[in-house]
């Protein structure tokens, strides 16, 4: 019994680091107890044949986080977490799935006065853009309506509260079309979402 134990040991351990984290010490005794349930039937050490047999219990056991991110911009939102390297459940909780386009979550915007969290705010709208279909520009009436919410809406001054940052966030600011970022608003877009995700949970 156990003639080859600490071979197959070696390849549990494999397959386990190939789990997510969360899923890593159920994965374990999952397949640790498959290989004795092998050994006790009687069954040969894990060869290429048992071994594919343990990959298959691993995939059974250890199912994908839920996820409510659309499969049609999924593949952003995996970019995108990579490159911002943050967990992309975090990223995704800065989001509401329930409606169609996906909206933003409450969250609280760094800023010190109106002018800087309109600002954050077209950011925020732009990265959200970006998320569900590619472009990194905020719709002007989404970048209104969050500006709202956030408590930050100024009737008299919104357009140029926005507009003071034209000339090195904004390609454009002009009342009732998209905000366009730059590269550098690009950049400071992607600071900002990663900020955000990074303190949701905390």
């Amino acid at each position: 019994m156990y003639k080859n134990g600490e071979g197959a040991l070696e390849r549990v351990l494999e397959l386990v680091a190939r789990c997510p984290k969360e899923y890593q010490e159920k994965c374990f005794e999952v397949l640790l107890s498959g290989y004795v349930q092998l050994e006790v039937d009687g069954a040969k050490p894990p060869g290429l044949a048992a071994q594919s047999r343990l990959d298959q219990q691993m995939q059974r056991q250890s199912p994908p986080a839920e996820s409510h991110i659309p499969p049609a911009v999924l593949p952003r939102f995996k970019a995108t977490s990579k490159r911002l390297a943050v967990a992309i459940d975090k990223l995704e909780s800065l989001f509401d799935f329930s409606v169609d386009p996906f909206a933003l979550h409450a969250v609280t915007l760094p800023g010190k006065n109106n002018a800087e969290k309109a600002r954050q705010v077209a950011l925020l709208a732009a990265a959200r853009s970006y998320l569900a279909v590619g472009s990194w520009s905020g719709d002007w009436q989404e970048v209104k309506s969050l500006c709202v919410d956030q408590n930050c809406y100024d009737a008299t001054n919104h357009a140029v509260n926005i507009k003071k940052g034209a000339s090195t966030m904004f390609k454009s600011v002009e009342p009732g079309k998209a905000i366009e970022l730059s590269s550098d608003g690009v950049k400071e877009a992607e600071k900002l979402l990663k900020k955000l995700a990074e303190d949701t949970g905390e």
